[in-house]
Order: structure tokens, then C-alpha cells, then sequence
């Protein structure tokens, strides 16, 4: 598409009370943007409301197209249209499918597998745990993670994603130019290098409780696969998944206890059929068996701690740690249980180096978790 033509798109995207469904119909009678653009009155008057027709031709009237595109390239912000061949094929086949949508960074690869890791904003240990797990594992795999950058679990996967290498995208209930929320302005920039920020909110559009049901489905559209890890019974996770099976998407759920108010929704989700996620292996498995372009594994680029961790009580230490808490003396009767024979001093100095490595994690005091 020419830029001509797109910055035709961008301003019927930007016509006030006409949705997705409207621009669809007058794409089919009249092909182009721009033929949109330049009808006549009475050539669009039966294909709008006449509220509809008045917001247009207002629009029209004081739009100058072209200038308002290079504005927000110049941002580093892209548009893309639904008739454009780099519009996702996954999006444009979903229901309701976004007439336009922006962009910083990069869309997802088509030729490659995308996931989606969903959950609880308010995260417990053991769901961080698993978003982390997932995150790694599955760009290890070279799976595309999608999500929302919301805070808790969306967050937390996407950042172990990017920062094991492999690539994100997050899907916004904002402008692509606002960071929401602020907390997560490293993920954020991160982000725009390694995979893309999306939406299909105009730029400087502020988040409000309303925008952000709509554009899950835009999650669920662009990934082969949703994956809960942490969800109440009653959540906004899973209008999501109600959109994914909308969309036929495969459904996974990390199984909790079933006393967890957290893993209701998880549990409830297995018990009317999803899948169950004991480990990345089991979503990347399903990605195996329906032909998706995977990384082999035999040739991964895996972790090995004992390339980072030089000194054996370190690895020892890190080896017995936990995502739950665990005191000094704990992580040092369990160490000696391996046949290690040292001090409770080299315990609290290897827990010390891991956590300003960023393996360990301090909470309430001298009480030690695996980051």
C-alpha cells in the first residue's frame, strides 16, 4: 500500500462513531481508502447513519491525510491497514477484526509460533514462578509471547521472554505511545526492540477501563495458542479466553491448588477441557503436532547455570532454592543433605552474590526464593 493510500486509511480510521464493521462494508464498495475518500455525498449517504455521514464529511472537510501520516511516523509509530498484505493473517480472520491497527517495534513474524501468557494482576509467588518458567521456555523455542504488559503474570512473561532473547508483543489499551501501566517502562522499552508495542487506539489515547476488553481479542487474534497461568473464577482473563475460543484458538491453563482462589479460573478451565500446562514442553509440544516452524531443541541456546555460577556453593545454593521463601538454615541443611560439606558464613555469602546477580530474591528479612 502506498502512502498515499494509507494516509487515506488513517483518517477514515479516525472518523468519529464509524467502527470496524462500517469501514469494511464501504472497503467493499468502494475498494480503496482513497475512493472513500473522494466520494460523493450521495454515492457513501445509504452505507452510513446520518450521524455517521456528518462526522465523515466534518473530518474530510479539515484533514489534511497526508501531513497527519508523516506525523506520526516521524513518532516512530506505524499504521497498518486490514488491506494491507502485512496486516497479521491471524487478525484479519478473527471477528470484528481491526479496521487499522498502529505500531512500534515490529509485528509478529507470521512464520513463526505465537503464544499468548495471560493471568492475575495481582500474582503469587507461585504464578510468577510459572509466567518466568513459560516466558523462558518459550522463546527458548523461538515462540513469539504475546500479551498485554499488564502488571503480574502478562509483565512477568513477556519480560523473561525478552530477557532470554527470544521476542514479545504487547497489545495495549491505549495509544501505542502511552506506557501503561508506568511501572512496566523498562518492559515497555525493551519492547519496541525486541518484538513490538500494538493497538488499535489513536496515539495519546489514555487507558480507561472500557478499552481494554476489546482489545483482547486482539491478543487472543494474533497468537496459535492461550496460556493462563494465574486467573480468579471471575476475571478479566477470561473474557479472553472466551474470545480465543471465539476465534478457535487452543486453550491451556496451569493446573493449582484447588484451595488457591487464584487458580480457580485455571482449575475450572481444565475441568471444561483446556489443555494442561505442567511445563513449556507441553504447549510447545501442541505447537509440534500441528506443524508450526519450531526452533529444534537439540539446538538451542539453553541456560546452563554453570556457565554464569563459577563457584560450586553457588550453584549448590542455587540448586536447593525454591519459589517459596526459604530461611538461611534451611537452604543450609539441604545443601549439606547433598554431600556439600561448608559454612553457614559461604551459604549467606553465595545467597548475598546471587541476589546482586539477580538468581535470589530477599524477602522478610533472612528468608531466600529463586528468582
Amino acid at each position: 500500500m502506498s502512502n498515499r493510500e494509507k494516509s487515506y486509511a488513517y483518517m477514515l480510521h479516525n472518523v468519529h462513531g464509524v467502527g470496524n464493521k462500517t469501514l469494511t462494508r464501504l472497503l467493499d464498495e468502494f475498494a480503496t481508502a482513497e475512493n472513500i475518500y473522494n466520494a460523493r455525498e450521495n454515492e457513501i449517504r445509504s452505507l452510513m447513519s446520518a450521524k455517521q455521514l456528518k462526522s465523515f464529511l466534518e473530518l474530510r472537510d479539515s484533514w489534511n491525510a497526508e501531513e497527519k501520516l508523516k506525523d506520526i511516523l516521524k513518532r516512530g509509530i506505524n499504521f497498518c491497514c486490514v488491506t494491507e498484505d502485512e496486516y497479521p493473517a491471524k487478525l484479519k480472520k478473527i471477528p470484528d477484526a481491526p479496521f487499522g491497527i498502529f505500531y512500534m517495534g515490529s509485528l509478529p513474524d507470521e512464520n513463526k509460533p505465537s503464544v499468548s501468557i495471560i493471568g492475575a494482576r495481582t500474582s503469587s509467588e507461585y504464578g510468577k514462578y510459572a509466567a518466568r518458567e513459560f516466558g523462558i521456555g518459550l522463546s527458548e523455542c523461538g515462540v513469539q509471547v504475546i500479551s498485554g504488559m499488564a502488571r503480574g503474570i502478562d509483565g512477568i512473561g513477556q519480560m523473561a521472554a525478552v530477557n532470554y532473547g527470544g521476542s514479545s508483543f504487547a497489545v495495549l489499551g491505549s495509544g501505542v505511545d502511552v506506557c501503561y501501566p508506568p511501572e512496566n517502562a523498562k518492559l515497555y522499552d525493551m519492547l519496541r526492540d525486541r518484538g513490538g508495542i500494538i493497538s488499535e487506539y489513536n496515539p495519546g489515547t489514555q487507558p480507561k477501563p472500557a478499552l481494554f476488553p476489546p482489545r483482547n481479542r486482539i491478543i487472543s487474534g494474533l497468537s496459535d495458542v492461550v496460556l493462563v497461568i494465574e486467573a480468579r473464577a471471575k476475571s478479566g482473563t477470561l473474557i479472553t479466553v472466551d474470545m480465543a475460543l471465539e476465534q478457535g484458538r487452543e486453550v491451556f491453563a496451569v493446573p493449582g491448588r484447588i484451595c488457591d482462589g487464584l487458580s480457580e479460573g485455571c482449575n475450572s478451565l481444565i475441568r471444561q477441557g483446556a489443555g494442561i500446562a505442567i511445563s513449556p514442553e507441553d504447549v510447545v509440544d501442541y505447537l509440534r503436532r500441528h506443524n508450526m516452524n519450531m526452533v529444534n531443541r537439540n539446538n538451542e541456546k539453553k541456560v546452563n547455570m554453570t556457565d554464569i555460577l563459577k563457584d560450586s556453593v553457588q550453584i549448590a545454593v542455587y540448586d536447593v532454592l525454591d519459589m517459596y521463601p526459604q530461611s538461611i538454615t534451611q537452604i543450609y541443611e539441604k545443601v549439606a543433605e547433598t554431600g556439600m560439606n561448608t559454612e553457614i558464613s559461604a551459604i549467606m555469602n553465595a545467597l548475598v552474590e546471587l541476589s546482586m546477580l539477580g538468581f535470589a530474591g530477599q524477602n522478610c528479612g533472612a528468608f531466600y526464593k529463586k528468582v
